[in-house]
């Protein structure tokens, strides 16, 4: 078993400390009385500051051993919203991604990303599905910027049933087959706990032909039979990739869908005896972030 951990978006260590790197944002609200020339300064500041902060967490994670993170969708502020429309983020920021690339590519740390829940693909408003695909576009341009393989995707959650859940995953189908190329074979889709349960994701994931990423929680809130029968289903849909997995923990009783500060070491301990040939990626989605990993890493042996 080759199970590797890895965390979700910030480091709490490195923004623990004093002066510490630290991800920043700004308002579409701040900048909507400047005018354009004005706003892009505002902007590069900030987006130049989030990417050298990236460098430094990969570094610290280098230097833990841990080869596994997702990247914020917020790296590059605004990117998609009208009130930065004419600004060329990629040229302004080509030299700051190019160093965090050369860095990637030194570690070997597998980055991913998982646009937010307002991308949504099977919606049956066009305008929102418009703006899904455009942001959905950008999530692709960073892992571009950033020379990343296909080993690093884009988790996307189904979206809605809308009443209609049959018609709401032909939607989902059909504009995944109108995404860019470079974009759909970026596409990883999830289990959430919600609306879409393991086996309709999946049954999608096989139509589209993409990779499905397994969420136990989700799994567990919206469902009673056992999962290892649906991960051994799930896993051939990763291919030659490498195949990556959510876990997290119940806060409120096991099918509480919200999510504990930290793992629960015995629970994930279970998890691992049941798959003890599995190599995979595990992205740990807790409150503590880097601290959860490195407490269940301490409390489960054998963990990378």
């Amino acid at each position: 078993m080759v199970l590797r951990l890895g965390y979700v978006g910030i480091n709490l260590t490195l923004q623990g400390e004093k002066g510490g790197p630290r991800l920043r944002s700004i308002t579409a609200k701040r900048l909507e009385p400047m005018a354009p020339r004005e706003r892009r300064p505002l902007l590069y500041q900030v987006a130049r500051s989030n990417l050298k902060t990236l460098e430094a967490v990969i570094r610290w994670n280098r230097e833990q051993g841990i080869r596994l993170f997702r990247i914020t969708s917020d790296l590059v502020p605004l990117a998609t919203h009208p009130v930065a429309a004419e600004w060329d983020w990629e040229a302004d920021l080509a030299a700051e991604f190019a160093d965090v690339a050369r860095l990637a590519r030194e570690t070997g740390i597998r980055l991913t990303l998982h646009p937010g829940q307002f991308v949504v693909l099977n919606a049956p408003d066009d305008e929102l599905v418009a703006r899904s695909m455009q942001d959905l576009s950008y999530h692709a341009r960073m892992l571009e910027l950033l020379d990343l393989g296909p080993e690093s995707g884009l988790v996307l959650h189904i979206g809605g049933g809308y009443g209609d859940k049959a018609a709401a995953a032909r939607r989902f189908v059909r504009n995944f087959g109108r995404l860019e190329r470079r974009i759909a074979d970026r596409l990883w889709v999830e289990n959430d706990d919600v609306t879409w349960d393991t086996a309709a994701v999946l049954a999608i994931a096989r139509e589209i032909r993409r990779p499905m990423v397994f969420d136990l929680h989700h799994h567990r809130v919206l469902r009673e039979d056992d999962w290892l029968p649906w991960l051994e289903q799930i896993l051939p849909t990763w291919g030659g990739l490498r195949p990556k997995l959510h876990f997290s923990s119940p806060r409120d009783g096991r099918r509480s869908r919200h999510h504990a500060d930290y793992i629960d070491p015995d629970d994930f301990q279970a998890f691992a005896e049941r798959v003890p040939d599995l190599e995979a990626d595990v992205m740990l989605e807790c409150k503590m972030k880097d601290k959860a990993l490195l407490a269940l890493r301490e409390a489960v042996p054998g963990l990378e």
